[in-house]
């Protein structure tokens, strides 16, 4: 035997040209074997060319075999060996690129890696400078109230200085000391006075009552306007439950309070009434005005408010 008629392929009958050859015997044609089988010629035709539509599983392909050899009067185990033996050869070259579909998968599993490193990064940055961003509102308002407490503190102190200067001091002591006019003037009235009648004297005496009176009167109603709103001043105490941003002004318009403040906080201010209120979240704050809870189930939960306390009746 010579190298060329060993080199030469064996030849293996497929499972469709056994069942065609034994249909053919039969004397049977396509369409006989595919009315019997509830199938279409062009399946039967298909199975006959060893032709099998790879979207059908092997399972139901193998049963095709079975059904069509049965009708033609062939071994079941003849078909299928038949089939298992060609699907083998078949497969064959697909495991010479099994090799480099995996690198491809690899390459591709290594981007889909990076990418998910990537958008993590980006997540833990941006979450990090949101800290950054609350921990500096907080700080600024706790600034802004401890420069403000100095300050208020300054400006009461300064008016009283005002009001007791060494100056006014002296200037009243020096007015109040009479000058030699006021003594001679003096003079001239206690002689005239010592002509007077009882009861021109005892008008005299009434009028300086009432002169007297009015003068007290003048020096009780003169009130430092400081004084006056520091008296009007309102206690308003928040509390939050969870983060909320708020801001609070008085009727003076100064900005008592800003910036989003953090779950548990308890911040107590004053001011001049009416206030006007903007919180952010309503639902997680609750507030008490002049000492007296404030009814926030008015508010829809969700949605921020602006409102001022406090409220019109």
């Amino acid at each position: 035997m010579t190298e060329e008629q060993q080199e030469q392929p064996i030849s293996v009958k497929g499972p469709g040209a056994i069942l065609k050859e034994a249909r053919e015997k039969l004397g049977l044609k396509s369409i006989d074997i595919a009315n019997k089988l509830h199938l279409k010629v062009n399946i039967i035709e298909s199975i006959e060319s060893d032709e099998y539509d790879p979207k059908i599983s092997m399972t139901f392909t193998k049963g095709y075999l079975k059904l069509y050899a049965k009708q033609v009067n062939v071994d079941e185990q003849v078909v299928v060996d038949a089939f298992a033996s060609q699907t083998e050869v078949e497969k064959e070259p697909a495991k010479l690129q099994s090799f480099s579909k995996r690198v491809a998968k690899q390459a591709s599993d290594d981007r889909l890696m990076l990418i998910t490193y990537g958008i993590i990064a980006a997540l833990l940055a941006l979450v990090v400078i949101w800290w950054l961003q609350q921990d500096s509102s907080d700080n600024t308002d706790t600034a802004t109230n401890q420069i403000d407490e100095p300050i208020a503190q300054q400006q009461a102190s300064g008016i009283s200085a005002e009001q007791n200067t060494p100056e006014d001091l002296s200037q009243t002591n020096m007015s109040e000391q009479p000058t030699a006019d006021d003594l001679i003037i003096s003079a001239q009235i206690s002689e005239e006075v010592n002509d007077i009648d009882t009861n021109e004297q005892t008008e005299i005496t009434e009028d300086d009552s009432i002169v007297a009176d009015v003068a007290q009167q003048a020096d009780v109603v003169n009130v430092p306007e400081e004084s006056q709103d520091a008296a009007n001043n309102i206690e308003l105490v928040f509390e939050f439950s969870d983060n909320c941003w708020m801001n609070l002004k008085d009727a003076t318009g100064e900005a008592i309070a800003y910036g989003v403040k953090k779950k548990g906080r308890v911040m107590t201010v004053s001011g001049v009434a009416p206030f006007e209120v903007t919180l952010g979240a309503p639902s997680v704050v609750q507030i008490r005005y002049d000492g007296v809870l404030v009814d926030m189930s008015r508010f829809e939960a969700g949605k921020s408010v602006k409102f001022s306390l406090p409220f019109a009746s």
